[in-house]
């Protein structure tokens, strides 16, 4: 059956990752993801509101565009497909950081790109890649996100399907495309 070939497909992908590694199952504490591509490249018009009084995009909206990136890697294994609070499963930022590296200015259009680096039980940390119309290198950052079940409120495990379609997914990420 059709369930049957992309389970194959997900197990195959996942040897590849751990391959001559002693990690034989996937309900280990911590998986480290290879950073191969970015599955998620989004585009944003940079908006003249988004400037400051310095005439360069605010540091608050870097944090904006991460987390609509993290929101569209979430929705590729299931989670958060609404969006909003009307999800019974969705996340919460339990860390992120920025790395300031060149100054966005109106008019733009950036490429907000996130991967998976790691998987726990119930999170995953994520990287992030800015980058401007010029394609030069603008901001980096990192998060660690916490799965939540609005319904059952409280934490929520990364189930082997979930870490197996993850792993299927980074394996087939595409390099940065400007």
């Amino acid at each position: 059956s059709r369930n049957t070939a992309m389970q194959s497909v997900a197990r195959q992908s996942l040897r590849r990752f751990f391959r001559g590694s002693h990690i034989r199952s996937l309900s280990t504490t911590k998986i480290t993801l290879p950073k191969k591509g970015w599955p998620i490249q989004l585009k944003a018009d940079v908006q003249w509101g988004d400037q400051d009084a310095y005439m360069h995009v605010n540091n608050t909206q870097y944090f904006r565009w991460w987390e609509s990136a993290h929101i569209a890697y979430l929705q590729l294994f299931g989670i958060m497909m609404k969006g909003n609070a009307l999800d019974e499963k969705g996340a919460i930022i339990a860390r992120s950081e920025c790395n300031f590296l060149r100054a966005i200015t109106f008019p733009d259009t950036v490429t907000v790109c996130c991967r998976g680096t790691s998987l726990g039980n119930t999170s995953l940390s994520v990287e992030y890649l800015l980058k401007n119309g010029a394609g030069e290198d603008c901001a980096t950052g990192a998060a660690a996100i916490v799965l939540y079940d609005y319904i059952a409120d409280g934490k929520m495990s990364l189930s082997d399907e979930m870490k197996q379609k993850i792993a299927t997914i980074e394996d087939q990420a595409p390099p940065y495309t400007p």
